[in-house]
């Protein structure tokens, strides 16, 4: 199997920086995991609360850390830094070869979507608290077996509350994972831009899909890739 990652995001319309932060970082067991944040607010201010959760996830991470124990600390961190006074969402999409799993960890009223092999749809949508305010804080961590053609779909609120309400969004998100025929990267691209039609381009908040999918092997070699567009 290949894992094939697609990050689509933009900022609330008349800011020049977005609070949203998404990072990607190998970990050192092997898998990769992906961090989304969302700082409370949006501009530059939001911008710093989301790079310091995720530069703190990527160094715990890299150290060899659980995403749980992962979840844990930069809520600490966060709480301690700027005490207890500003809160950021956190999830964390981790492909972990050691344990044949994918775990989800989420701090965050957002849901996360799996589209499973089968074809099945999973929502987790369990509200839990935003990390950085509230002292004892758990996140909540799910876990599925890795398998071919399994993908998942986490977004930051800009995103769930685009257009004319959540279900909206909900149904985009959804019957999109299903489409098996298109790749990761073009099926991003096409639902943000559909959602991003629903707020008619001009976004009310900051706005990041980031989907990740187990796709079949390329074969014998084991040569990896990356692909980056943004504008300056």
């Amino acid at each position: 199997m290949q894992v094939q990652i697609a990050i689509n995001k933009t900022n609330k319309f008349g800011q020049s920086q977005g609070g949203d932060t998404a990072e990607i970082v190998e970990r050192p067991r092997g898998g990769i995991s992906l961090i989304l944040v969302d700082g409370q607010g949006s501009g530059p201010g939001a911008k710093r609360i989301s790079s310091l959760v995720v530069n703190k996830a990527v160094s715990m991470i890299g150290d060899g850390a659980r995403d749980g124990a992962v979840a844990r600390a930069v809520h600490d961190y966060l709480f301690t830094m700027r005490h207890g006074k500003v809160s950021a969402t956190l999830a964390i999409i981790s492909v972990d070869t050691a344990s044949e799993t994918m775990l989800i960890t989420r701090n965050c009223n957002t849901p996360v979507i799996i589209s499973h092999p089968d074809g099945e749809i999973e929502v987790l949508e369990k509200k839990v608290p935003p990390i950085g305010v509230n002292p004892l804080l758990r996140p909540d961590i799910q876990q599925v077996e890795l398998k071919e053609n399994l993908r998942v779909a986490a977004f930051t609120d800009g995103i769930h509350k685009a257009g004319p309400g959540e279900e909206a969004v909900m149904h985009c998100l959804e019957s999109g994972l299903q489409k098996g025929d298109i790749s990761l990267q073009q099926l991003g691209h096409e639902l943000f831009m559909s959602i991003l039609e629903l707020e008619k381009k001009r976004p009310r908040d900051d706005m990041t899909l980031a989907l990740l999918g187990l796709e079949p092997g390329p074969g014998e070699h084991k040569a990896r890739s990356f692909f980056l567009s943004l504008p300056l």
